[in-house]
């Protein structure tokens, strides 16, 4: 929106210049500051802030409150304002403040005005644009909040100055991040270039770029660049350390580079530096430049190697090692001068690099004067109980003890968490309202249809009255509405069929405006657009409201449940069928079938033969169960592919169970339910009611899974623990790895882990490896959690949690084992022994029959012998 131009003296300056900008035209508002006079300069400056707040006001028809959504396409006037106080504000701190303005910032894409405001600072000092250059340079934050055309103006003001560029973080990262593809491109590549890699923060910037380190390089092949430049500057970034991810990109650039014997000789102390303490893709590249180089120093090859032997990582330490074998063949003499460093690696983190040490201690053990060998069994004394043994006895030193005897001794589980009991069931009319509204909580809901039933048999005269102002606010064309998609409607419908008994029938039958009223059915949403947990509550109201019209309500309902979590107690409901039976009751079905969902899965020997002796079809559904004769609904999980990439989904089949209320709505089901409100539903069936959560758990809320007490839920819930409760269990470990330890102990206590928990820990841990640096878990924290389970009575529990990871996560022919492996197979033997489990494993047999002896190796083959003891 454009403003209207106010009368203004004609062929004034300032008319002009407020002429060229109400018409939001850059270009004619640059040739206007051209042309201006000195006085006439100042004036415009002095008037520009009075125009900017009349815009401000005026462009918007209101006072302006910015919105992202509508601010830009009324805000064609800024760039015009921008070049017109550019061309005539007078100090160069106050054009740079100007042209950084929020009042100019475009939310969406910015306009290039940087040609204009060029031309009209054209005309400035050579020292006052040099200090403007730097001035916008400096305000720069190297953020996604810098304009881009901020950073073009102050590089091309730099460029035309001849000006160097400060010495400025922020204004590095802001000109890396605009580097083009074609490195050579970069504005100010020169003088820029060394900036690289001493930013703090360009590292990280730069950590996934995989093509610029090979331009670069092909640059310095040309001449383009130095590649003395580009090499100091790798090693120089190296020496100054850093995270790995970080120097990723400076390795790539160093590797590209490829550098000769000549030029690692020159820098080769700077990168014997490298091994004791750079991260391990550095002091990998160091190892690997050294050691081609050949020709060190026996002092610096020796400080090199001792480098080594200090790192925590085996296969750092395992070079250093061999590096070693071959100096200790060459060095004459003795070897006391490298007792330290061997004593070293003898107490390395990783068992393989201590084993390898002890073998070339024993190999040159002749060669050590008795001082020399002092580090060497001041080391064995610190080496694990078990291990040194050969090495005491080598060198004389003091008996090494046998490791200790497994004495674990376990607390046992917790107890099995027991639900609430539900309140007493409602007795008046009046306590009946005050349940209303429910705000999405399903349990008064359940109370208010359950005292709705009983109180229309007991006393409907003072139900009616009560409800009486609740029918009011029924209207008719509510008939039209479809569906109804909450309790509330459903309602009202049955205050008003109490006080006007027959209107849904007459209203049914009447011809209004030609249309017709919607039938019961047709009010309840269709499965493709709601939830089970939704669903189920509105078919039960609409069930209760069919039967109140059809003079068909019966006393009580069945499925109302006897504790907060959903459960429904065996003996509550044969009690129930048998008032039914006594009395010639039909059950309503969808109650009936939602009473067998929830029905509890224990039951006396004398409920079950009570059951026995019920004579109707309901009666005999729930003898059916109570004997043992319960169908199990079959659950898995599916990925599939998804425009938003890969997802998991449940596959359910209730074939044979004798439930069909759920045919039909299961697959409407399947990604949108949560957890806690599913379970009320399916409370005897919490395995479906876990896989039916899970696409919401992993895709929908990645970030706000379930709550902890979610797990104590289905601890509490019953119903074998199948793959859904497996997921939920190894997602919920993962997320929350110490705080859910006392609830997974709680499930564990309930049979709800095991060997399908540790299947589906595996499918969760590798997702997440493929997320890259986005990765959410560390399978560290998850194996320590694990442990303190074990440790807190889940021993057993927690070993089929380690079977079944073993299976699926272990590295196979041709996969690359890692340190988690390793870890994983040294707590699964651990547990093993806690548990005193037998049989081997199939993945463990393999990797403890290899001939090649690593960590992975060494703790296979301990966990083989633990299991085929």
């Amino acid at each position: 929106m454009k403003v209207s131009e106010p009368p203004a003296a004609p062929g004034g300056a300032w008319a002009a210049v407020r002429a060229a900008v109400l018409k939001e035209d850059a270009a004619a508002t640059a040739a206007v500051v051209n042309r201006l006079t000195h006085e006439e300069r100042r004036q415009v400056a002095r008037a520009l802030p009075g125009l900017l707040a009349e815009l401000r006001s005026v462009g918007h028809g209101r006072a302006v409150a910015r919105s992202i959504w509508s601010a830009d396409e009324c805000m064609g006037w800024a760039e015009a304002m921008r070049i017109a106080g550019a061309g005539t504000i007078a100090g160069a701190a106050a054009v740079a403040a100007w042209l950084n303005r929020r009042d100019f910032r475009r939310f969406w894409q910015e306009p290039d005005d940087v040609p204009y405001i060029l031309q009209v600072v054209a005309g400035r000092p050579e020292e006052w644009r040099a200090d403007l250059a730097v001035r916008l340079a400096l305000r720069l934050r190297g953020t996604d909040d810098d304009s881009p055309r901020s950073l073009r103006l102050a590089l091309e003001l730099l460029r035309r100055t001849g000006t160097e560029p400060p010495a400025h973080d922020p204004f590095t990262l802001a000109w890396i991040a605009a580097w083009p593809a074609d490195p050579g491109d970069a504005p100010l590549l020169d003088a820029m270039l060394p900036r690289v890699f001493a930013a703090e923060g360009a590292g990280r910037l730069l950590r996934g770029d995989e093509e610029r380190p090979v331009r670069l390089a092909a640059l310095a092949a040309s001449g383009r660049v130095s590649r003395a430049l580009l090499l100091h500057g790798c090693v120089s970034r190296f020496l100054r350390g850093g995270a790995a991810v970080d120097l990723r990109f400076f390795v790539r650039l160093h590797e590209a580079l490829a550098p000769s014997a000549a030029e690692v000789a020159e820098r080769r102390r700077d990168y014997a530096a490298l091994l004791p303490a750079a991260p391990a893709n550095v002091a990998e590249l160091a190892l690997k430049r050294l050691r081609a180089l050949g020709g060190l120093e026996p002092e610096e090859a020796r400080e090199a190697v001792e480098g080594l032997l200090f790192r925590a990582e085996g296969k750092l330490v395992r070079a250093g090692l061999i590096w070693l074998d071959r100096l200790l063949r060459d060095h004459p003499g003795d070897l006391d001068g490298y007792a330290q460093a061997l004593a070293t690696a003898l107490m390395c983190e990783t068992g393989e690099a201590r084993e390898r040490a002890a073998r070339l201690v024993l190999k040159h053990a002749a060669r050590f004067t008795p001082d020399g060998a002092a580090p060497i069994l001041d080391a064995v004394a610190l080496m694990p109980p078990g291990e040194g043994a050969a090495l005491a006895e080598a060198f004389g030193g003091d008996p090494v003890p046998a490791a200790p005897e497994n004495r674990f001794t376990p607390p046992p589980l917790p107890p099995v968490p027991r639900p609430a009991p539900m309140p007493a069931p409602v007795a008046t009319p009046a306590e009946l309202l005050r349940l209303w509204p429910f705000r999405g909580d399903w349990l008064p809901a359940e109370r208010w249809l359950d005292g709705f039933v009983r109180l229309a048999a007991s006393d409907r005269p003072a139900l009616t009255e009560a409800l009486a102002a609740v029918a009011g606010r029924f209207r008719t064309r509510e008939y039209w509405r479809r569906p109804w998609r909450d309790p509330e409607p459903w309602i009202l419908a049955m205050a008003k069929e109490l006080g006007d008994p027959g209107v849904e029938r007459r209203t049914a039958n009447a011809v209004l405006a030609g249309d017709r009223p919607a039938t019961v059915g047709e009010r309840i949403p269709e499965a493709e657009h709601t939830t089970l947990s939704v669903r189920m509550p509105l078919r039960r109201y609409a069930e209760v409201y069919q039967a109140l019209t059809d003079g068909a309500l019966p006393p009580y309902l069945l499925a109302t449940p006897t504790h907060v979590s959903g459960r429904l107690d065996a003996a509550a409901l044969v009690e129930r069928l048998e008032g039914y039976e006594r009395d010639g009751v039909e059950p309503l079905p969808v109650d009936l079938e939602q009473a067998l969902l929830r029905l509890s899965r224990t039951a006396s020997g004398e409920v079950a033969a009570r059951a026995a002796r019920l004579t109707g079809a309901a009666g005999r559904a729930v003898a059916r169960l109570l004997s043992g004769e319960r169908a199990e609904p079959r659950v898995g999980l599916r990925w599939e592919e998804s425009p938003h990439g890969p997802r998991i989904m449940p596959v359910l089949s209730w074939e044979g169970t004798g439930i069909t209320v759920l045919e039909g709505e299961l697959p409407a089901a399947r990604s949108k339910e949560v957890l806690g409100r599913l379970l009320p539903v399916l409370a005897a069936h919490r395995d479906v009611a876990a896989a039916l959560t899970v696409d919401t758990l992993r895709y929908r809320a990645p970030y706000s899974t379930p709550g902890l007490d979610v797990l104590t839920a289905l601890a509490t819930a019953e119903g074998p623990a199948g793959t859904g409760v497996a997921f939920v269990a190894a997602e919920s470990l993962c997320f929350y790895p110490e705080e859910a330890v006392p609830h997974l102990l709680e499930l564990a206590a309930s049979g709800g882990l095991g060997e399908e928990t540790g299947r589906q820990l595996a499918v969760v841990l590798r997702d997440d490896a493929t997320q890259g640096e986005d990765r959410r878990y560390r399978p560290a924290e998850v194996l320590r959690a694990l442990e303190e389970l074990a440790r807190r009575g889940a021993q057993r529990e927690v070993w089929g949690v380690m079977a079944g990871l073993l299976a699926a996560y272990l590295p196979g022919p041709g996969e690359r084992a890692t340190s988690t492996h390793t870890r994983m197979t040294a707590l699964a033997a651990d547990v093993a022994r806690w548990a005193n489990a037998r049989g081997a494993l199939e993945p463990v047999a393999e990797l403890a029959g290899r001939g090649r002896v690593t960590g992975l190796v060494r703790e296979a083959r301990r966990l083989h012998a633990v299991l085929t003891a």
